[in-house]
């Protein structure tokens, strides 16, 4: 019995052995040399998770933050709404953080300092802004230099960050806490790789957001910020200028404090493959390499190298035929018609041979051309990819045939009843 103990132990322990050396080895395949904290990879389309690292591990997200500010923005103000700058918007923003050359009193648009604040990574814009935001009822609020501003500023802060909240639970985020509009530092301000992907996300299938942050520079017109007309992205990957240009970038926003390191969201777009990446507390390595835009590229290139966008239906084409039951003869042959051109990320090279999945909200005549009656849906990695089906013409109803369903139906109904009442009194 000793004998067989130790053969099992033995055994055990060279399978452990095994398997440690091969799941090591896989993963240094997989390994493309990120040198920052935690990153992900994401299909900008649908989220599908391509690459990550660390990235449920919580950081200081810095000035990734104020894309949630601007998704807020967004969706709860008229960009032509003008807003007044407050005293403490601009004065409450600790030294050494960066700026929008903006001064109390002066009188900008929202969709101005939406720019400032996400082209420049202004500080004190996306502080205007959240202020502004919470007080959409109250437009009277104080905006001079009193004590009483102050704490009605500061209680406007904390209100919207409630908001950011909320908003970041609803985009699905897991492990976030907001408790400022733009980044500025707070050992209570964190975020996730994972988190700030969803928001990222969230935020591209935005076109005004989207076509913000593909901004290279911004210009203001003259004269209106203190004679400070132009502001330039802080997003190396944009800027041909830089040595980190990356040309299928085209978004979305950097962030740097001492405690984050430096952070970013970006998108990057190649034959109709979608990536949005997340890096967070990327640093300077000797050599002088800025970890966030190198390993930025390395997971785009990644990305465009190792997936592919697959085509699983097209727009106008037809799924599935049906018959109406109570059509007339000559309509109710109908054609299922899908209305998305639907794509998805597979390896490159594989096939997909995926059966989708019909379902029918009417089958009953009369039907118009056009009309949705169904959807189509597509399931690759727990990822559902679906579209709507519209009928190819109109099905006109046969009086007979509806009439024919009609005592069917009360056929049924009262065969149910007399099965029911003939069972005897206590007995199911």
């Amino acid at each position: 019995m000793k004998l067989i103990y130790k053969f099992l132990l033995m055994s055990i322990l060279l399978t452990s052995i095994f398997l440690a050396f091969f799941s090591s080895k896989s993963y240094a395949q997989v390994d493309i040399g990120i040198d920052s904290e935690a990153c992900i990879l994401i299909d900008a389309d649908f989220g599908k998770v391509l690459y990550e690292k660390n990235s449920s591990k919580r950081l200081y997200p810095a000035s990734t933050t104020k894309v949630l500010t601007a998704i807020l923005t967004v969706e709860n103000c008229n960009l032509q709404d003008k807003v007044t700058v407050s005293y403490w918007s601009i004065y409450s923003v600790p030294a050494t953080y960066s700026m929008g050359h903006i001064t109390p009193g002066q009188v900008l648009t929202v969709e101005q300092l939406l720019n400032i604040t996400m082209i420049a990574s202004a500080n004190d814009a996306a502080y205007v802004l959240a202020e502004y935001i919470v007080n959409l009822d109250n437009p009277d609020y104080l905006k001079d230099s009193s004590e009483e501003a102050k704490n009605e500023f500061e209680n406007s802060i904390a209100k919207f960050s409630d908001m950011m909240n909320d908003k970041a639970k609803e985009i699905g985020c897991l492990d976030s806490n907001f408790v400022n509009p733009n980044g500025i530092h707070n050992d209570n301000h964190y975020s996730t790789a994972y988190d700030l992907a969803l928001i990222g996300k969230y935020a591209y299938t935005n076109s005004i957001l989207k076509d913000i942050a593909s901004k290279k520079t911004y210009d203001l017109p003259e004269n209106a910020v203190n004679n400070f007309t132009q502001y330039k992205s802080t997003n190396a990957l944009l800027r041909n200028d830089s040595k980190y240009y990356y040309e299928y970038a085209n978004g979305f926003k950097t962030g740097y404090t001492d405690p984050a390191g430096y952070c970013i969201i970006a998108t990057a777009k190649k034959d109709n493959v979608n990536l949005l990446a997340v890096v967070l507390k990327g640093v300077h390595l000797e050599d002088g390499t800025a970890t966030r835009e190198s390993d930025c590229i390395k997971l785009f290139n990644y990305g465009f190298e190792n997936y592919t966008s697959t085509e699983l239906i097209k727009e106008g084409d037809i799924v599935k035929t049906i018959n109406i039951v109570n059509g007339t003869d000559d309509s109710e042959s109908l054609d299922l018609i899908c209305t998305d051109t639907l794509d998805c990320l597979v390896d490159t090279g594989e096939v997909i041979d995926i059966t989708p999945v019909i379902n029918l909200t009417n089958v009953l005549a009369p039907i118009s051309k056009g009309e949705v009656v169904g959807t189509v849906t597509y399931t690759i990695d727990d990822i559902e990819y679906s579209s709507d089906l519209i009928a190819s013409h109109d099905v006109y109803s046969s009086s007979v045939k509806s009439f024919i369903i009609l005592l069917a139906v009360i056929f049924v109904i009262i065969l149910i009843i007399v099965i029911i009442f003939s069972f005897p009194k206590g007995k199911k």
